[in-house]
């Protein structure tokens, strides 16, 4: 079930809101996302990193919480399971992952990083954090703190869409 409040504050938006592209909040948000993926992989490669954006998010996953199984890592990444496999199997010729089998399951293949990966964590995230910094240039804390918590609602409501509702 929705939440009233939550309803409200949609149809006041949507009925309120002279539709205009570029101040849509989803074209604004796909377009920061995209100058973003651009920077950091344009940052990465002139440190010497050959290292895509999507394989930074595995990475980043797997810094979290090695020997994630690959339906895990493609849930927590929000990518399709083929997608993911590929990825991995990419990552994986760059000697960045290994795969084994479960203990538990011999079925389930779980991703570990290789010492390689390992090592990027302290030369990639600095990297990254500039990125951001330079992204967030200009921007006070307490703006900063609210878009955060705002964007935080956001993916609420949008993950909560996926969850099947009783009535």
């Amino acid at each position: 079930m929705y939440n009233t409040t939550k309803l409200v504050a949609i149809y006041i938006y949507l009925e309120f809101m002279t539709f205009n592209l570029d101040t849509s909040i989803g074209y604004l948000l796909n377009r920061c996302t995209i100058l973003l993926r651009i920077e950091v992989a344009k940052q990465f490669k002139a440190h010497g990193h050959d290292i895509t954006p999507e394989e930074w998010v595995v990475l980043n996953r797997l810094w979290q919480k090695d020997g994630q199984s690959q339906n895990m890592v493609a849930r927590s990444t929000i990518k399709d399971k083929t997608t993911v496999v590929r990825l991995i199997d990419r990552m994986q010729k760059k000697g960045l992952v290994v795969r084994k089998s479960s203990a538990e399951d011999g079925r389930v293949r779980e991703i570990y990083l290789t010492q390689n990966g390992k090592l990027l964590k302290g030369k990639l995230i600095p990297i990254a954090k500039q990125v951001l910094e330079q992204g967030v240039a200009g921007i006070e804390a307490p703006d900063l703190e609210t878009t955060l918590l705002v964007l935080g609602k956001f993916e609420q409501n949008l993950l909560d869409l996926e969850q099947p509702h009783s009535s």
